[in-house]
């Protein structure tokens, strides 16, 4: 995250393939930008009303690793399945001590 396409290309072109990124725009600008073989994470915290520019904007994706609601959870699970796209991993952010003030399910 934080790295210009500059950069991830640089790695990329000395085989990394995956890579992370937190915010949904700069996901997508990347995911067009750079080679289709990328496999992208999702790590920021995600909006319902962005989880359709994610998964349209980056075919690459793999995993969104911040899903902190049941609401973006089938929300992403119907986009999903309205694009045909295959599965998709996520990561289910959990609140154990039930504090109002964190986040998560």
């Amino acid at each position: 995250k934080f790295h210009p396409p500059e950069t991830v290309r640089h790695a990329y072109e000395a085989g990394q393939r995956v890579f992370g990124e937190n915010y949904v725009q700069e996901l997508v600008k990347k995911c067009q930008e750079l080679p289709g073989d990328i496999r992208w994470h999702f790590i920021g915290s995600l909006q319902s009303n962005k989880c359709r520019a994610l998964l349209e904007g980056c075919p690459g994706l793999e995993v969104i690793e911040t899903v902190q609601s049941e609401k973006i959870a089938r929300r992403l699970n119907a986009v999903n399945l309205e694009l045909g796209r295959a599965s998709l991993a996520v990561y289910l952010q959990i609140n154990s001590s039930g504090e109002a003030s964190k986040s998560g399910m």
